[in-house]
């Protein structure tokens, strides 16, 4: 019989409210699953890693088998309708499966799926999203047809051509310093994506939970 499968997953939580995209501030649960291609998550190489403003600790983590995972979300589960579950990382889709999300698609209305955009996504169900945050890796080019776009500004704005011109819907998302979505350069970061959005009909995106100050 062969081994069971597991995920390392550093961290299940909620409730709490999706902050970005298409689901922005709607009730969900996160899984959050270890492990980057775009960062080792050690504080000593952040800044020259791919995302130098990353604000995710996604090292080390359990292993847990996918009815682990279903039971833990079951105990935190409120009695929402319409609630969502984000998967999100680190990178989700460097584990993934297609089991994983069928059974997260059969237990949430919707789930929305946080990747760089470098790996391939398994089959999923028509209700399981795909919100792409490119990153520029080397030699790990943007392969993946998202259901809409997230572009970091002014951090990867390279990709927002390529973006708009996919016909998706994208959102602009200023970077966020450590100290929070305040301070003179996210000021200027939110200012930037405002000129977008009216230059090219982007939507905003704002974090929403870091307004809240929710997790």
């Amino acid at each position: 019989m062969p081994p069971v499968r597991t995920y390392r997953v550093k961290e299940i939580f909620g409730p709490t409210l999706q902050g970005e995209g298409l689901h922005a501030g709607m009730p969900c649960l996160f899984v959050r699953l270890s492990g980057c291609n775009a960062w080792d998550g050690r504080a000593e190489t952040r800044a020259a890693s791919a995302c130098p403003y990353c604000d995710t600790d996604f090292r080390g983590g359990e292993a847990l088998t996918l009815a682990d995972i279903s039971a833990r979300l079951a105990a935190l589960r409120p009695p929402a309708n319409g609630l969502g579950c984000v998967l999100t990382g680190g990178e989700p889709l460097l584990q993934a499966d297609a089991e994983l999300l069928a059974a997260l698609g059969s237990a949430f209305a919707w789930v929305d799926i946080e990747t760089n955009g470098t790996r391939t996504c398994p089959p999923r169900p028509a209700n399981v999203f795909i919100s792409c945050s490119p990153k520029r890796l080397d030699g790990e080019p943007v392969i993946v047809e998202p259901d809409w776009w997230k572009v970091l500004i002014p951090d990867q704005q390279v990709f927002l051509p390529h973006a708009l011109a996919s016909g998706k819907p994208v959102f602009v998302q200023p970077t966020c310093p450590d100290g929070g979505p305040s301070g003179e350069r996210y000021q200027a970061n939110v200012r930037a994506c405002l000129d977008l959005c009216f230059a090219h009909g982007c939507r905003i995106s704002l974090q929403q939970h870091k307004y809240l100050a929710i997790p």
